[in-house]
């Protein structure tokens, strides 16, 4: 099922196809890849009875599935299996993976005995957001894993880790599928009205079914068609800005958008992108490279100083970008 669903993920699957596993398996990758589609396969071969793979029949599979097997633990950001809460006594909502009360439950889980499997299995989803003293009390138990049990790091963030985590794990790196892969698999999900020419270039497969059951997709297209548009000279600055003013997004999100459109032209003109019709803009004058990246560095500190100062004011910060804009692209 999960080879079918999620194709680009077969080439992970058939590398710990063996009964050989390791103790600490650290799986990263951009949002929107089935990673915890993948750490939960993972957890529930580790669990099964058959020890190859799933059999979706013996006892631990049946608890699997029903999410109540008592070998078993996650966390998430917001959430925790009810299986993490017995052998604590802190509140529940601080036992997830952004605080350390949480690491702490799940390295109490792990020192257990099993009972149902042979193993003892615990995933941290959204591992990402551990801080270093969390990171610290899960290294504790890395160090002394048994045999039989095993830890899995979720996480969307590339090298987020303290050194002694990434020297503790094996790490397994997802990549983002091809444009042709994702346009094969777009059709075998029935979306044949899309292609990967729809969305933006290093959009992953979930994030892009996403946008489609939701009805999103025209969100991006007219988005870059109207930023094309302006870099080509078919509107002005007041239009683009009476544009941005009427969209119903936050301010953040009409930044990001700006990011994108950049990071799309200066992934074409340095050749990391497949050339876009909707990026005809470029054809009449490639900006300059250095001065592109420049301006997405300056976008990029505007966020950062839009979640420190949120009363920033949105038309005077547009306007300066937008300008800036205009001179890379005219």
């Amino acid at each position: 099922m999960i080879e079918r669903q999620y194709p680009w993920l077969n080439a992970a699957i058939n590398q710990y196809s063996d009964s050989r596993f390791p103790s600490c398996l650290l799986i990263d990758g951009e949002a929107g890849l089935g990673k915890q589609v993948l750490a939960s396969y993972f957890a529930k071969k580790l669990l099964c009875l058959d020890l190859t793979k799933p059999c979706n029949k013996c006892n631990s599979c049946v608890y699997f599935d029903a999410g109540s097997h008592p070998d078993y633990c996650f966390l998430s950001a917001e959430n925790s299996s009810s299986s993490l809460l017995a052998p604590t006594n802190a509140k529940k909502d601080s036992i997830t993976s952004k605080k350390i009360d949480g690491i702490r439950s799940l390295n109490e889980f792990i020192s257990l005995s099993h009972s149902v499997s042979p193993t003892r299995v615990g995933i941290i989803f959204d591992a990402h957001l551990m801080n270093v003293n969390s990171q610290n009390a899960l290294l504790k138990t890395l160090e002394e894993l048994p045999e039989n049990k095993f830890i899995l790091l979720v996480s969307n963030k590339r090298r987020n880790f303290l050194p002694t985590i990434y020297s503790r794990s094996t790490h397994l790196s997802i990549q983002n599928p091809s444009t042709t892969e994702i346009d094969r698999w777009l059709l075998s999900q029935g979306f044949i009205d899309y292609s990967s020419l729809n969305f933006a270039p290093d959009l992953t497969p979930l994030a892009i079914e996403k946008l489609i059951t939701k009805d999103h997709v025209t969100h991006y297209q007219d988005l870059t068609n109207k930023l094309n548009a302006y870099c080509s000279g078919e509107i002005d600055t007041f239009d683009l800005l009476k544009y941005y003013k009427e969209l119903d997004v936050t301010l953040d999100e009409k930044v990001d958008s700006l990011i994108l459109f950049l990071k799309t032209n200066l992934g074409i003109l340095l050749g990391f992108y497949k050339s876009n019709p909707m990026m005809s803009a470029l054809d009449k004058k490639a900006p300059d490279s250095r001065e592109l990246s420049g301006l997405i560095d300056d976008l990029i500190e505007y966020k950062v100083s839009l979640n420190l100062v949120p009363s920033l004011n949105e038309q005077i910060g547009l306007s300066h970008f937008i300008f800036k804009l205009q001179a890379l692209c005219r």
